[in-house]
């Protein structure tokens, strides 16, 4: 009768390598990290400004979204009649910060309800860890694109 199994060398032999596939993949993935923070972060700022401009539209009142560049984080806010109300803030992770703030009055972006900026167009650029930069622009129509 013959057994089937594996035996103690040939188990050993599978947990080496594996072993040094995970120590090659490690180091090649945390390389990676920042890049992805960046364009995560990037993706986010934008999903969120386009947010706000569509608030802008519907509800008819401005909105906006406030750049807080010491602090690396931005708020999302309602400039109704009877004041400013915060809807939202949020933080970008620790790898990613603001770059360069340009051409936003005050650090902001304020959609009227047409959609399109109440003042002059703007750009902001984000930087990660590995001093990786990714720029988003800002047109007075309202419309939001990621520039090279």
């Amino acid at each position: 009768m013959e057994k089937r199994g594996f035996t103690l060398t040939e188990l050993l032999l599978v947990v080496f390598i594996l072993g040094i596939l995970i120590l090659i993949g490690v180091p090649a993935f945390r390389n990676y990290q920042p890049g992805m923070h960046l364009s995560g972060a990037l993706r986010e700022l934008i999903s969120d400004l386009r947010y706000a401009q569509q608030l802008a539209v519907t509800e008819q009142v401005d909105h906006g979204v406030r750049l807080l560049a010491g602090d690396d984080k931005y708020q999302i806010i309602e400039y109704a009649p009877e004041g400013e109300e915060i809807l939202q803030e949020k933080s970008f992770p620790s790898e990613v910060s603001f770059h360069q703030i340009d051409g936003l009055t005050d650090s902001q972006a304020v959609f009227n309800p047409y959609g399109a900026l109440t003042s002059e167009a703007g750009s902001v650029t984000l930087i990660n860890s590995r001093n990786e930069t990714a720029a988003i622009d800002i047109r007075p129509s309202g419309f939001v694109k990621i520039t090279e």
